[in-house]
């Protein structure tokens, strides 16, 4: 997708939202090539949430599909999709995790912190039972890296976020 094709989904999606549901305070905590994600004050909550907006055509079926019924501590919770046909539009609703493992690890108190190590690596851990959670479900994240595993401050644990490519497979994966 163009960066102009981005662009103007985002808009969109950003426009109707406020209008038609009420979200405020708009403010783009990521992009990419396929979509963006936007935290939002949600009206009916009164909290935070983080929606991916995506174009409709870039959109897979596994995040469409199998994301949804992903129940583990280590992978981010997906609340609800919808899908705005007029928009061409889908949106993702989850909490808001607003580090991912890069920038946390790049901050200075991090850095400097005796326990840092130690954190790490239980974060990896973390990381490592998220993935084997998927793959004894023959499922594949296929996009691993360090921007898609997101940060709980509250729960101090790394999530597997961003199912952008997740895929079944009909093959056992090895271990």
């Amino acid at each position: 997708m163009s960066s102009d094709n981005l662009y103007h989904t985002l808009t969109t999606a950003t426009t109707f939202l406020k209008r038609h549901f009420g979200y405020t305070d708009p403010q783009v905590l990521g992009a990419g090539s396929f979509g963006s994600v936007v935290r939002f004050r949600n009206p009916e909550k009164e909290e935070e949430v983080a929606l991916k907006l995506l174009d409709l055509n870039n959109t897979s079926e596994g995040e469409k599909k199998i994301w949804i019924r992903l129940r583990h501590q280590n992978i981010v919770p997906l609340r609800r999709s919808t899908v705005f046909r007029p928009l061409n539009v889908v949106c993702y609703e989850m909490q808001v995790y607003p580090c991912d493992l890069m920038s946390t690890v790049r901050k200075k108190d991090f850095k400097e912190s005796s326990e840092s190590l130690q954190q790490l690596k239980r974060w990896l851990h973390q990381v490592l039972c998220g993935l084997d959670f998927l793959h004894n479900r023959q499922l594949c994240h296929l996009g691993i890296k360090s921007d898609n595993v997101l940060i709980s401050r509250r729960a101090n644990r790394a999530m597997l976020g961003d199912f952008t490519f997740l895929s079944s497979t009909t093959s056992h994966i090895g271990r």
